[in-house]
């Protein structure tokens, strides 16, 4: 499948897997409690459809002082962008899929947040130069061609802050102690398919090499054990002995892997953070002044992102149509379309002008 036609499909794709019941009253969007499964993992399954509350888990990063930007790199259905507004970080969030972008800023409102998405491909974010405190992203980069995750990891290496900024990233470990066993060896065939959503593995020390290349300060930390998405919150909203049961020996590993740090090498999902590589001056305050101006001025506009969003094509500036409908880039000559707020920061969507 060519480039053009697998991004299309991912942006428009429906997320609905069965169509929402006519009586269905309940808080949660039928996209997230039909998605739930699919991002939060298959211990959610039956859980699906029966959701009372979202299932926000906290996130492991700093408690922000300030206003201090947060990426979050395929933001799903938005749980971790509340997570990062409860510690106070402005949160934005990419995804290559239209409805995920609307439906999270409808999960941040229904938890009392504002916050901003763009429809993007991670192998090219779509932002300016060192304005990101945070970059932020939970089981997606491993879905990605090792040269889509290298695309990615340049760029978020472009767009961290000098001053202080760090990147925060969840991973497979490929000598976890559970995915040795079957998962890295069920997929090692599909690795070099480029648009291939299966997951990726990759041993601590090859993760140490890749990302040695970009940044500096490499350190890897224990996330879970028997499992790679097996979050802390998760045991509250499984339902079925089977999930709880596998749920719990997931976090009670987790916790005894905590004890004896060394045990983090056979850890089945890890944590990789990483500082910036070049600590050149951050040149973009301008910019980033004016979105903290405009966000503080109507925080519920997504198209504030006009002001700390680059054309992907060059990184070059952009600028809002006089219309509002697209966001131009002169120097490529592309006008990015714009629909339901959301701005499609994708070069095979854009219209030459």
């Amino acid at each position: 499948m060519d480039g053009a036609s697998f991004e299309s499909r991912k942006i428009y794709e429906k997320l609905q897997v069965t169509p929402e019941p006519e009586n269905y009253s309940g808080r949660i969007p039928w996209t997230v409690q039909q998605q739930i499964a699919a991002t939060n993992g298959i211990h959610f399954l039956n859980a699906v459809g029966h959701l009372k509350e979202y299932p926000i888990p906290p996130i492991p990063i700093k408690e922000a002082g300030g206003q201090k930007l947060f990426l979050d790199i395929g933001n799903g259905w938005g749980r971790w962008l509340v997570a990062a507004a409860r510690k106070n970080y402005i949160p934005i969030g990419i995804d290559l899929r239209l409805e995920f972008c609307s439906v999270s800023r409808t999960v941040l409102k229904d938890n009392g947040f504002n916050g901003y998405t763009a429809v993007a491909d991670l192998r090219s974010l779509p932002f300016l130069d060192n304005i990101f405190d945070v970059v932020w992203s939970f089981s997606v980069i491993q879905h990605t061609h090792y040269q889509r995750m290298t695309g990615c990891l340049s760029h978020i290496q472009r767009i961290l802050n000098p001053a202080g900024g760090y990147c925060y990233l969840e991973f497979p470990n490929k000598n976890g102690l559970h995915n040795r066993l079957g998962p890295a060896r069920k997929f090692a065939g599909t690795a070099d398919d480029y648009d291939s959503w299966d997951v990726r593995y990759y041993t601590a020390r090859e993760y140490r090499n890749i990302f040695g290349r970009f940044f500096d300060n490499f350190n890897y930390y224990n996330h879970s054990a028997l499992g790679i998405g097996v979050l802390p919150g998760d045991f509250k909203y499984a339902t079925g002995w089977i999930n709880k049961a596998g749920i719990l020996m997931s976090r009670s590993l987790t916790r005894f892997f905590d004890v004896i740090p060394p045990l983090k090498a056979i850890s089945d999902s890890i944590y990789i953070s990483c500082v910036k590589q070049i600590k050149e001056k951050n040149d973009d305050r301008e910019n980033i002044s004016k979105f903290l101006k405009a966000h503080a001025a109507n925080p519920g506009n997504n198209l504030n992102l006009v002001h700390i969003l680059c054309c992907p094509a060059t990184q070059g500036p952009v600028r809002l149509s006089e219309d509002g409908t697209e966001i131009i880039s002169e120097k490529a000559r592309l006008a990015y379309q714009i629909k339901n707020d959301t701005p499609i920061m994708v070069t095979t969507e854009a219209r030459s002008l």
